[in-house]
Protein backbone atom coordinates (compact mmCIF):
# COMPACT_ATOMS: atom_id res chain seq x y z
CA UNK A 1 0.00 0.00 0.00
CA UNK A 2 1.40 3.36 -0.95
CA UNK A 3 1.88 6.25 1.44
CA UNK A 4 -0.81 8.23 -0.38
CA UNK A 5 -3.40 5.49 0.08
CA UNK A 6 -2.46 5.24 3.77
CA UNK A 7 -3.10 8.95 4.12
CA UNK A 8 -6.45 8.72 2.37
CA UNK A 9 -7.58 5.97 4.72
CA UNK A 10 -6.50 8.00 7.75
CA UNK A 11 -4.12 5.34 9.02
CA UNK A 12 -1.34 6.39 11.37
CA UNK A 13 1.42 3.81 10.97
CA UNK A 14 4.26 5.15 13.11
CA UNK A 15 3.27 4.78 16.75
CA UNK A 16 6.22 6.95 17.79
CA UNK A 17 4.28 9.90 16.38
CA UNK A 18 1.44 9.18 18.79
CA UNK A 19 0.47 12.42 20.56
CA UNK A 20 1.79 12.70 24.10
CA UNK A 21 -0.02 14.24 27.10
CA UNK A 22 2.65 16.75 28.11
CA UNK A 23 0.02 19.34 29.00
CA UNK A 24 -2.31 16.94 30.80
CA UNK A 25 -5.79 15.84 29.83
CA UNK A 26 -8.45 18.50 29.30
CA UNK A 27 -12.24 18.41 29.31
CA UNK A 28 -14.56 15.46 29.75
CA UNK A 29 -15.04 12.66 27.24
CA UNK A 30 -17.85 10.08 27.36
CA UNK A 31 -18.98 7.11 25.27
CA UNK A 32 -22.58 5.90 25.35
CA UNK A 33 -23.08 3.01 25.56
CA UNK A 34 -19.77 1.79 26.95
CA UNK A 35 -20.19 -1.67 25.39
CA UNK A 36 -21.34 -2.49 21.87
CA UNK A 37 -21.13 -5.10 19.14
CA UNK A 38 -19.44 -4.68 15.78
CA UNK A 39 -21.68 -2.53 13.54
CA UNK A 40 -23.63 -1.01 16.41
CA UNK A 41 -23.60 2.74 16.97
CA UNK A 42 -22.13 4.61 19.92
CA UNK A 43 -22.00 8.33 20.62
CA UNK A 44 -18.81 10.09 21.69
CA UNK A 45 -19.41 13.38 23.47
CA UNK A 46 -17.03 15.99 24.79
CA UNK A 47 -17.41 19.05 27.01
CA UNK A 48 -15.28 21.67 28.75
CA UNK A 49 -12.93 21.69 25.76
CA UNK A 50 -11.43 24.66 23.88
CA UNK A 51 -14.13 26.23 21.70
CA UNK A 52 -14.01 26.22 17.90
CA UNK A 53 -11.05 23.83 17.69
CA UNK A 54 -10.64 20.96 15.22
CA UNK A 55 -10.02 17.58 16.83
CA UNK A 56 -9.41 14.07 15.56
CA UNK A 57 -10.60 10.84 17.14
CA UNK A 58 -7.97 8.07 16.97
CA UNK A 59 -8.93 4.42 17.39
CA UNK A 60 -6.27 2.21 19.04
CA UNK A 61 -6.08 -1.53 18.38
CA UNK A 62 -3.72 -4.34 17.37
CA UNK A 63 -3.03 -6.61 14.44
CA UNK A 64 -2.11 -10.26 14.96
CA UNK A 65 -0.50 -12.92 12.81
CA UNK A 66 1.36 -16.19 13.13
CA UNK A 67 5.01 -15.88 14.11
CA UNK A 68 6.67 -18.02 11.44
CA UNK A 69 10.42 -18.40 11.02
CA UNK A 70 11.73 -16.29 8.16
CA UNK A 71 13.90 -17.53 5.31
CA UNK A 72 17.13 -19.19 6.39
CA UNK A 73 19.79 -19.71 3.72
CA UNK A 74 17.16 -19.13 1.06
CA UNK A 75 14.74 -21.71 2.53
CA UNK A 76 11.41 -20.83 4.13
CA UNK A 77 11.45 -23.53 6.80
CA UNK A 78 8.22 -22.25 8.40
CA UNK A 79 9.10 -23.13 11.97
CA UNK A 80 6.22 -22.13 14.24
CA UNK A 81 7.04 -19.61 16.96
CA UNK A 82 3.59 -18.56 18.20
CA UNK A 83 1.83 -15.23 17.64
CA UNK A 84 3.04 -11.76 16.82
CA UNK A 85 1.18 -8.56 17.69
CA UNK A 86 1.53 -5.03 16.44
CA UNK A 87 -0.17 -1.95 17.82
CA UNK A 88 -1.90 0.23 15.28
CA UNK A 89 -4.09 3.28 15.26
CA UNK A 90 -6.45 4.93 12.83
CA UNK A 91 -8.17 8.30 12.54
CA UNK A 92 -11.88 7.53 12.63
CA UNK A 93 -13.36 11.05 12.73
CA UNK A 94 -12.51 14.72 12.38
CA UNK A 95 -14.72 17.16 14.29
CA UNK A 96 -14.91 20.68 15.68
CA UNK A 97 -16.09 21.88 19.07
CA UNK A 98 -18.90 24.43 19.28
CA UNK A 99 -18.76 27.85 20.94
CA UNK A 100 -19.16 26.23 24.36
CA UNK A 101 -16.41 23.67 23.85
CA UNK A 102 -18.71 20.70 23.23
CA UNK A 103 -19.17 18.12 20.50
CA UNK A 104 -21.20 14.98 19.84
CA UNK A 105 -20.29 12.41 17.20
CA UNK A 106 -21.96 9.08 16.46
CA UNK A 107 -19.71 6.24 15.32
CA UNK A 108 -20.22 2.67 14.18
CA UNK A 109 -18.07 0.10 15.92
CA UNK A 110 -15.60 -1.18 13.27
CA UNK A 111 -14.66 -4.78 12.60
CA UNK A 112 -12.09 -5.36 15.32
CA UNK A 113 -10.99 -7.64 18.11
CA UNK A 114 -13.18 -7.92 21.17
CA UNK A 115 -12.35 -6.26 24.45
CA UNK A 116 -11.49 -2.73 25.46
CA UNK A 117 -10.35 -0.16 22.88
CA UNK A 118 -9.09 3.35 23.60
CA UNK A 119 -10.34 6.31 21.57
CA UNK A 120 -8.07 9.36 21.85
CA UNK A 121 -9.06 12.97 21.28
CA UNK A 122 -6.14 14.67 19.51
CA UNK A 123 -5.42 18.28 18.53
CA UNK A 124 -2.27 19.86 17.09
CA UNK A 125 -0.30 16.67 17.57
CA UNK A 126 -1.16 16.37 21.24
CA UNK A 127 -3.37 13.93 23.08
CA UNK A 128 -6.10 15.89 24.87
CA UNK A 129 -8.24 13.15 26.41
CA UNK A 130 -9.43 9.59 25.88
CA UNK A 131 -12.43 7.35 26.38
CA UNK A 132 -12.86 3.59 26.13
CA UNK A 133 -15.39 1.27 24.52
CA UNK A 134 -15.61 -2.51 24.92
CA UNK A 135 -16.43 -4.59 21.85
CA UNK A 136 -18.70 -7.49 22.79
CA UNK A 137 -18.38 -10.79 20.94
CA UNK A 138 -21.29 -11.64 18.68
CA UNK A 139 -22.18 -14.75 16.70
CA UNK A 140 -24.66 -15.55 13.96
CA UNK A 141 -25.71 -19.02 12.80
CA UNK A 142 -27.56 -19.72 9.55
CA UNK A 143 -29.42 -21.51 8.18
CA UNK A 144 -31.27 -23.15 11.05
CA UNK A 145 -32.76 -26.00 9.02
CA UNK A 146 -31.92 -28.21 6.07
CA UNK A 147 -31.10 -31.79 5.03
CA UNK A 148 -27.98 -33.75 5.89
CA UNK A 149 -24.82 -32.05 4.68
CA UNK A 150 -26.30 -28.55 4.80
CA UNK A 151 -23.54 -26.05 5.48
CA UNK A 152 -24.18 -24.48 8.89
CA UNK A 153 -22.46 -21.10 8.73
CA UNK A 154 -21.18 -19.65 12.00
CA UNK A 155 -20.04 -16.02 11.73
CA UNK A 156 -18.14 -14.46 14.61
CA UNK A 157 -17.36 -10.79 15.29
CA UNK A 158 -15.26 -9.31 18.08
CA UNK A 159 -13.16 -12.41 18.77
CA UNK A 160 -10.42 -11.89 21.38
CA UNK A 161 -6.85 -10.93 20.61
CA UNK A 162 -4.58 -13.92 21.42
CA UNK A 163 -2.29 -12.40 24.03
CA UNK A 164 -0.54 -14.56 26.62
CA UNK A 165 -1.37 -14.08 30.32
CA UNK A 166 -4.45 -11.98 29.53
CA UNK A 167 -7.77 -13.05 31.06
CA UNK A 168 -9.75 -11.90 28.05
CA UNK A 169 -7.79 -13.94 25.50
CA UNK A 170 -9.59 -17.29 25.66
CA UNK A 171 -10.61 -18.86 22.39
CA UNK A 172 -13.98 -20.28 21.38
CA UNK A 173 -14.88 -23.91 20.67
CA UNK A 174 -17.74 -25.43 18.68
CA UNK A 175 -19.87 -28.33 19.92
CA UNK A 176 -22.48 -30.25 17.95
CA UNK A 177 -24.94 -32.27 20.05
CA UNK A 178 -22.46 -32.05 22.97
CA UNK A 179 -19.69 -33.51 20.79
CA UNK A 180 -16.49 -31.51 20.52
CA UNK A 181 -16.12 -30.33 16.93
CA UNK A 182 -13.13 -27.98 16.98
CA UNK A 183 -11.81 -24.53 17.73
CA UNK A 184 -11.95 -21.13 16.11
CA UNK A 185 -8.36 -20.16 15.34
CA UNK A 186 -7.30 -17.11 17.38
CA UNK A 187 -5.55 -15.52 14.38
CA UNK A 188 -8.40 -13.82 12.56
CA UNK A 189 -8.64 -10.69 10.40
CA UNK A 190 -9.81 -7.98 12.81
CA UNK A 191 -11.41 -10.52 15.13
CA UNK A 192 -13.89 -11.69 12.48
CA UNK A 193 -14.28 -15.10 10.85
CA UNK A 194 -16.78 -17.47 9.29
CA UNK A 195 -16.69 -21.24 9.68
CA UNK A 196 -18.86 -23.91 8.12
CA UNK A 197 -19.76 -27.27 9.61
CA UNK A 198 -22.07 -29.83 7.97
CA UNK A 199 -25.44 -30.85 9.36
CA UNK A 200 -25.05 -34.49 10.46
CA UNK A 201 -27.10 -37.12 12.26
CA UNK A 202 -30.72 -38.18 11.94
CA UNK A 203 -33.69 -35.95 11.04
CA UNK A 204 -34.78 -33.90 14.02
CA UNK A 205 -33.46 -31.17 16.28
CA UNK A 206 -29.71 -30.79 16.81
CA UNK A 207 -27.84 -28.35 19.04
CA UNK A 208 -24.93 -26.11 18.01
CA UNK A 209 -23.04 -24.57 20.92
CA UNK A 210 -20.24 -22.01 20.94
CA UNK A 211 -18.32 -22.30 24.19
CA UNK A 212 -15.39 -20.38 25.61
CA UNK A 213 -12.37 -21.90 27.32
CA UNK A 214 -10.49 -20.48 30.27
CA UNK A 215 -6.85 -19.50 29.83
CA UNK A 216 -4.85 -22.48 28.55
CA UNK A 217 -7.63 -25.09 28.69
CA UNK A 218 -8.13 -27.08 25.54
CA UNK A 219 -11.91 -27.31 25.99
CA UNK A 220 -14.65 -25.24 27.54
CA UNK A 221 -14.83 -24.94 31.32
CA UNK A 222 -18.28 -26.12 32.39
CA UNK A 223 -18.10 -26.02 36.20
CA UNK A 224 -20.04 -23.21 37.86
CA UNK A 225 -19.21 -21.82 41.30
CA UNK A 226 -21.74 -19.92 43.39
CA UNK A 227 -20.71 -16.30 43.68
CA UNK A 228 -18.26 -16.35 40.78
CA UNK A 229 -18.95 -14.49 37.56
CA UNK A 230 -18.33 -16.01 34.12
CA UNK A 231 -15.51 -14.93 31.87
CA UNK A 232 -16.04 -11.32 30.75
CA UNK A 233 -17.87 -10.90 27.47
CA UNK A 234 -19.17 -14.48 27.45
CA UNK A 235 -22.73 -14.64 26.11
CA UNK A 236 -24.94 -17.74 26.13
CA UNK A 237 -24.42 -19.09 22.63
CA UNK A 238 -26.65 -21.99 21.61
CA UNK A 239 -28.79 -22.63 18.54
CA UNK A 240 -31.22 -25.32 17.42
CA UNK A 241 -30.79 -26.76 13.93
CA UNK A 242 -33.64 -28.74 12.42
CA UNK A 243 -32.27 -31.53 10.21
CA UNK A 244 -34.96 -32.26 7.63
CA UNK A 245 -35.61 -35.13 5.27
CA UNK A 246 -34.54 -34.66 1.69
CA UNK A 247 -31.67 -35.18 -0.70
CA UNK A 248 -28.39 -34.92 1.22
CA UNK A 249 -25.72 -32.38 0.28
CA UNK A 250 -22.74 -34.67 -0.24
CA UNK A 251 -19.18 -33.48 -0.84
CA UNK A 252 -17.61 -33.74 -4.30
CA UNK A 253 -15.14 -36.56 -5.06
CA UNK A 254 -11.96 -36.15 -3.05
CA UNK A 255 -9.81 -35.58 -6.13
CA UNK A 256 -11.88 -32.47 -6.86
CA UNK A 257 -10.99 -31.11 -3.40
CA UNK A 258 -7.23 -31.06 -4.00
CA UNK A 259 -5.87 -27.52 -3.56
CA UNK A 260 -4.61 -25.56 -6.54
CA UNK A 261 -1.03 -24.50 -7.15
CA UNK A 262 -0.29 -21.28 -5.26
CA UNK A 263 1.51 -18.70 -7.45
CA UNK A 264 4.58 -17.08 -6.00
CA UNK A 265 4.45 -13.31 -5.64
CA UNK A 266 7.60 -11.27 -6.10
CA UNK A 267 9.39 -13.94 -8.14
CA UNK A 268 11.65 -11.44 -9.93
CA UNK A 269 15.34 -12.32 -9.69
CA UNK A 270 17.98 -9.77 -8.66
CA UNK A 271 20.24 -8.49 -11.42
CA UNK A 272 23.44 -8.32 -9.36
CA UNK A 273 25.41 -10.80 -11.44
CA UNK A 274 25.23 -13.49 -8.73
CA UNK A 275 23.42 -16.85 -9.15
CA UNK A 276 19.81 -16.80 -7.98
CA UNK A 277 16.85 -19.21 -8.14
CA UNK A 278 13.09 -18.80 -7.89
CA UNK A 279 9.94 -20.78 -8.77
CA UNK A 280 6.70 -19.94 -10.52
CA UNK A 281 4.66 -21.47 -7.66
CA UNK A 282 5.11 -20.95 -3.93
CA UNK A 283 3.18 -24.16 -3.11
CA UNK A 284 2.05 -27.21 -5.07
CA UNK A 285 0.08 -30.35 -4.16
CA UNK A 286 1.80 -33.73 -4.23
CA UNK A 287 2.40 -34.98 -7.79
CA UNK A 288 2.24 -31.50 -9.31
CA UNK A 289 5.33 -29.83 -10.73
CA UNK A 290 6.77 -26.34 -10.81
CA UNK A 291 9.17 -24.39 -12.99
CA UNK A 292 12.51 -23.36 -11.53
CA UNK A 293 14.15 -20.33 -13.13
CA UNK A 294 17.60 -18.95 -12.50
CA UNK A 295 19.85 -16.08 -13.48
CA UNK A 296 23.39 -14.91 -12.86
CA UNK A 297 24.98 -18.30 -13.58
CA UNK A 298 27.98 -18.77 -15.90
CA UNK A 299 26.86 -18.96 -19.52
CA UNK A 300 26.59 -22.29 -21.33
CA UNK A 301 27.31 -24.23 -18.12
CA UNK A 302 25.72 -27.34 -16.63
CA UNK A 303 23.77 -26.63 -13.42
CA UNK A 304 22.62 -29.45 -11.18
CA UNK A 305 19.28 -28.70 -9.48
CA UNK A 306 18.59 -30.77 -6.36
CA UNK A 307 15.25 -31.17 -4.56
CA UNK A 308 16.02 -33.05 -1.32
CA UNK A 309 13.66 -34.66 1.14
CA UNK A 310 14.12 -34.51 4.90
CA UNK A 311 14.66 -37.60 7.03
CA UNK A 312 14.70 -37.63 10.80
CA UNK A 313 12.49 -37.32 13.87
CA UNK A 314 10.97 -34.67 16.11
CA UNK A 315 9.65 -37.06 18.76
CA UNK A 316 12.57 -36.70 21.20
CA UNK A 317 14.47 -33.90 19.54
CA UNK A 318 14.38 -32.18 16.20
CA UNK A 319 16.98 -33.76 13.94
CA UNK A 320 16.60 -33.87 10.17
CA UNK A 321 18.94 -34.47 7.25
CA UNK A 322 18.53 -33.81 3.54
CA UNK A 323 18.36 -37.12 1.61
CA UNK A 324 16.59 -38.90 -1.27
CA UNK A 325 17.13 -36.08 -3.70
CA UNK A 326 15.55 -35.45 -7.06
CA UNK A 327 18.25 -34.24 -9.44
CA UNK A 328 17.69 -32.32 -12.66
CA UNK A 329 20.61 -31.27 -14.86
CA UNK A 330 20.11 -28.17 -16.98
CA UNK A 331 22.48 -26.16 -19.16
CA UNK A 332 22.36 -22.39 -18.90
CA UNK A 333 21.85 -20.09 -21.85
CA UNK A 334 24.61 -17.82 -23.04
CA UNK A 335 23.34 -15.08 -20.68
CA UNK A 336 23.54 -17.36 -17.63
CA UNK A 337 19.79 -18.00 -17.29
CA UNK A 338 18.08 -21.36 -16.95
CA UNK A 339 14.62 -22.93 -16.67
CA UNK A 340 13.73 -26.45 -15.58
CA UNK A 341 10.66 -28.41 -14.45
CA UNK A 342 10.81 -30.18 -11.07
CA UNK A 343 8.55 -32.43 -9.01
CA UNK A 344 8.72 -33.58 -5.38
CA UNK A 345 10.81 -36.68 -4.76
CA UNK A 346 8.63 -39.68 -5.72
CA UNK A 347 10.29 -41.88 -3.08
CA UNK A 348 8.73 -40.03 -0.16
CA UNK A 349 6.01 -37.55 -1.28
CA UNK A 350 6.85 -35.55 1.82
CA UNK A 351 4.94 -32.31 2.37
CA UNK A 352 5.84 -28.97 3.89
CA UNK A 353 8.79 -26.72 3.03
CA UNK A 354 11.60 -28.00 0.82
CA UNK A 355 14.83 -26.45 -0.40
CA UNK A 356 15.88 -26.41 -4.05
CA UNK A 357 19.64 -26.11 -4.49
CA UNK A 358 21.72 -25.21 -7.53
CA UNK A 359 25.22 -26.70 -7.84
CA UNK A 360 27.90 -25.70 -10.33
CA UNK A 361 31.02 -27.84 -10.48
CA UNK A 362 30.15 -29.53 -7.18
CA UNK A 363 29.65 -26.23 -5.32
CA UNK A 364 26.27 -25.03 -4.05
CA UNK A 365 25.79 -21.52 -5.44
CA UNK A 366 22.07 -20.74 -4.97
CA UNK A 367 19.00 -21.94 -3.05
CA UNK A 368 15.27 -21.28 -3.09
CA UNK A 369 12.34 -23.19 -1.57
CA UNK A 370 8.79 -24.35 -2.20
CA UNK A 371 5.98 -25.97 -0.22
CA UNK A 372 4.28 -29.28 -0.92
CA UNK A 373 0.57 -29.44 0.02
CA UNK A 374 -1.16 -32.60 1.30
CA UNK A 375 -3.40 -34.67 -0.95
CA UNK A 376 -5.97 -37.11 0.46
CA UNK A 377 -7.10 -40.20 -1.41
CA UNK A 378 -10.48 -41.90 -1.65
CA UNK A 379 -11.68 -43.91 1.34
CA UNK A 380 -10.82 -47.59 1.42
CA UNK A 381 -14.57 -48.18 1.26
CA UNK A 382 -17.51 -45.81 0.66
CA UNK A 383 -20.26 -48.06 2.03
CA UNK A 384 -20.41 -50.68 4.77
CA UNK A 385 -21.91 -51.88 8.03
CA UNK A 386 -21.44 -50.82 11.64
CA UNK A 387 -17.99 -51.84 12.81
CA UNK A 388 -16.41 -51.97 9.37
CA UNK A 389 -12.95 -50.44 9.22
CA UNK A 390 -12.53 -47.25 7.21
CA UNK A 391 -9.00 -46.32 6.13
CA UNK A 392 -7.95 -42.78 5.19
CA UNK A 393 -4.74 -42.40 3.19
CA UNK A 394 -2.88 -39.22 2.41
CA UNK A 395 0.42 -38.06 0.97
CA UNK A 396 2.23 -34.76 1.40
CA UNK A 397 2.17 -34.67 5.20
CA UNK A 398 5.07 -32.57 6.44
CA UNK A 399 7.70 -32.72 9.14
CA UNK A 400 7.45 -29.53 11.22
CA UNK A 401 4.88 -28.22 13.74
CA UNK A 402 2.61 -26.72 11.11
CA UNK A 403 2.57 -29.64 8.71
CA UNK A 404 2.93 -33.02 10.38
CA UNK A 405 -0.50 -33.61 11.92
CA UNK A 406 -4.07 -33.72 10.62
CA UNK A 407 -7.26 -33.96 12.69
CA UNK A 408 -10.22 -36.22 11.90
CA UNK A 409 -13.91 -35.56 12.61
CA UNK A 410 -16.72 -38.11 12.28
CA UNK A 411 -20.17 -36.52 12.10
CA UNK A 412 -18.83 -33.30 13.66
CA UNK A 413 -17.13 -35.19 16.49
CA UNK A 414 -13.36 -34.82 16.85
CA UNK A 415 -12.04 -38.39 17.15
CA UNK A 416 -8.28 -37.88 16.98
CA UNK A 417 -5.35 -36.97 14.80
CA UNK A 418 -2.85 -38.64 12.47
CA UNK A 419 0.84 -37.78 12.32
CA UNK A 420 3.38 -38.00 9.51
CA UNK A 421 6.39 -36.71 11.40
CA UNK A 422 8.48 -39.90 11.22
CA UNK A 423 7.01 -41.40 8.05
CA UNK A 424 8.02 -39.92 4.68
CA UNK A 425 4.92 -37.85 3.99
CA UNK A 426 2.37 -40.66 4.28
CA UNK A 427 -0.43 -41.32 6.77
CA UNK A 428 -2.85 -44.22 7.03
CA UNK A 429 -5.57 -43.45 9.57
CA UNK A 430 -8.09 -46.12 10.59
CA UNK A 431 -11.53 -45.75 12.20
CA UNK A 432 -14.73 -47.75 12.55
CA UNK A 433 -18.08 -47.09 10.93
CA UNK A 434 -20.66 -46.17 13.57
CA UNK A 435 -24.14 -44.68 13.76
CA UNK A 436 -27.46 -45.40 12.16
CA UNK A 437 -28.06 -46.36 8.52
CA UNK A 438 -27.56 -43.51 6.11
CA UNK A 439 -24.85 -41.05 5.19
CA UNK A 440 -22.06 -40.02 7.56
CA UNK A 441 -19.51 -37.28 6.97
CA UNK A 442 -15.78 -37.36 7.74
CA UNK A 443 -13.84 -34.08 7.84
CA UNK A 444 -10.09 -33.48 7.77
CA UNK A 445 -8.75 -30.22 9.23
CA UNK A 446 -5.22 -28.93 9.88
CA UNK A 447 -3.76 -28.35 13.31
CA UNK A 448 -0.46 -27.36 14.93
CA UNK A 449 1.74 -29.68 16.95
CA UNK A 450 3.55 -28.44 20.03
CA UNK A 451 7.15 -29.67 20.18
CA UNK A 452 9.28 -30.31 23.27
CA UNK A 453 11.74 -27.55 22.35
CA UNK A 454 8.97 -25.04 21.77
CA UNK A 455 9.87 -21.36 21.56
CA UNK A 456 9.46 -19.48 24.83
CA UNK A 457 7.52 -16.78 22.99
CA UNK A 458 4.78 -19.25 21.99
CA UNK A 459 2.97 -19.67 25.31
CA UNK A 460 0.38 -22.41 25.64
CA UNK A 461 -2.11 -19.63 26.25
CA UNK A 462 -4.41 -19.85 24.43
CA UNK A 463 -4.16 -23.62 23.88
CA UNK A 464 -4.52 -24.46 20.19
CA UNK A 465 -2.41 -27.57 19.68
CA UNK A 466 -3.55 -30.89 18.18
CA UNK A 467 -7.13 -29.56 17.85
CA UNK A 468 -9.08 -29.02 14.60
CA UNK A 469 -8.87 -25.53 13.06
CA UNK A 470 -12.47 -25.11 11.88
CA UNK A 471 -11.60 -21.80 10.26
CA UNK A 472 -8.93 -23.72 8.39
CA UNK A 473 -8.10 -20.80 6.09
CA UNK A 474 -6.64 -19.04 9.16
CA UNK A 475 -4.10 -21.84 9.62
CA UNK A 476 -0.59 -20.90 8.38
CA UNK A 477 -1.24 -23.22 5.42
CA UNK A 478 -4.86 -24.26 5.55
CA UNK A 479 -6.70 -27.07 3.80
CA UNK A 480 -9.94 -29.00 4.29
CA UNK A 481 -11.14 -32.35 2.94
CA UNK A 482 -14.55 -33.99 3.42
CA UNK A 483 -15.68 -37.57 2.79
CA UNK A 484 -19.12 -39.17 2.67
CA UNK A 485 -19.60 -42.75 3.94
CA UNK A 486 -22.90 -44.68 3.75
CA UNK A 487 -23.94 -47.15 6.42
CA UNK A 488 -26.22 -49.80 4.98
Amino acid sequence: MSGNSEKREGVVRDLRSMPTPEEGFRGILKCEPEEAKVGEEVEITGQDLPAGIEFKLIWRTHSVDWEIEKNSDGVLWQKFLGFKHQEKQKIIATLETDSEGRFARKLKIPEDFGGLHDIYLVSSGKRINKVGVRIIRSFEVSPLSGPLGTSINITAHGLPLPAANFVDNSIFHIYYDNKYTGLISPVTPNGTCEINIPATGQPGTHIVDVERSQFGNAHSYRQTHIGLTPLPGTPDLSWKFELTNGEPNLPPPIDEQIPDNVPRSGAELPSDGQPHLTTDYWAIPVNNSLMVTGSGFPGDTEVKLIWPELEGSNIREESFEEKNSVIVKERTDSDGSLEAEMKPAPETVQGGPHPIHAFVGGEKVATTSALVLPVFQELSRKTGSVGDQITINAQGIGWNEIWNQVTILYDNSFIGYACGGDIPGIIEAKLRATGKPGWHLIDIYPTIQKQRNFAEEAFEIPFIYRLPFLNWDSHPQGYHFRYAFKLE
